[in-house]
């Protein structure tokens, strides 16, 4: 029997598309009332992507982070729920 692996839920939205530009995957997404939650694996690195981000000290590409920023306003703005089969929506941009 597989065990589910621990997930972070998060309802910031620009610290959910920090932690896809810094290359970890949106895993699904839900609706709680008005609020699009946002799942992520729960892991040491995300802890500390977090942490860095809450304390201002979080570095990432701006470009990658600006396409999270677009990817997760898809998400939103299209009604529907999200898991990671939609692989377009937490794959970096690599195009430089």
């Amino acid at each position: 029997m597989n065990t589910p692996l621990p997930t972070q839920e998060l309802v910031d939205f620009y610290s959910s598309a920090y932690l896809i530009a810094a290359g970890h995957k949106l895993q699904r997404t839900y609706k709680r009332g008005s609020q699009t939650v946002f799942i992520f694996e729960d892991t040491e690195q995300i802890q500390n992507l977090l942490n860095n981000y809450f304390a201002m000290q979080a570095e990432v590409n701006a470009s990658d982070y600006a396409q999270a920023i677009r990817n997760l306003k898809n998400i939103i703005h299209s009604g529907q729920t999200y898991s990671n089969s939609n692989s377009q929506y937490h794959e970096r941009n690599n195009t430089r």
